[in-house]
């Protein structure tokens, strides 16, 4: 459900797109490329894809929590990179594509808070891409997210 903005100096971190993209079960989830377990016998790239996915929500909540504290902000953005980097091995496609923008959004800014609600919506989309069905609705939500950013970043829609 999304909240609006309340006056003042309060942030809108609190967006939700689980509307838009569903909750599906880990049983609907695409399957794994048979290339990726030829790459990685043994390693269950989806309990690390989670791990990634679970420590970049859970580092950009304390840099919510605590917005004065440059350590948690530094973890969010190393949290990210990392996820950012094992995209390809986790499948790519939307993930990559998120990871990037919202990549490229903290990169280009030095407050986090300035864009709490398009990282937070980045950070919900990366963790909805472990549930995604469908490329097509994927790709729309990662055209929307990249436009916003280049936007943001550029004053420019692509």
């Amino acid at each position: 459900m999304l909240k609006k903005p309340k006056k003042g100096s309060e942030l809108l971190t609190e967006l939700d797109i689980s509307r838009v993209v569903g909750e599906t079960s880990p049983e609907s989830a695409p399957a794994r490329p048979a290339a990726i377990e030829e790459r990685a016998p043994g390693i269950d790239l989806d309990v690390w894809k989670q791990n990634d996915l679970d420590l970049l929500q859970s580092t950009w909540q304390a840099t919510c929590d605590a917005p004065e504290d440059d350590t948690a902000a530094d973890e969010f953005r190393t949290a990210l990179h990392n996820l950012h980097g094992a995209s390809g091995a986790y499948g790519g496609g939307a993930l990559t594509r998120l990871s990037g923008s919202l990549h490229e959004l903290v990169s280009g800014i030095k407050d986090l808070h300035s864009e709490a609600a398009l990282i937070n919506l980045h950070v919900q989309a990366c963790r909805a891409t472990a549930h995604a069905d469908s490329d097509d609705m994927a790709d729309a939500v990662c055209d929307a997210l990249e436009g916003r950013v280049e936007y943001r970043l550029h004053g420019t829609l692509s």
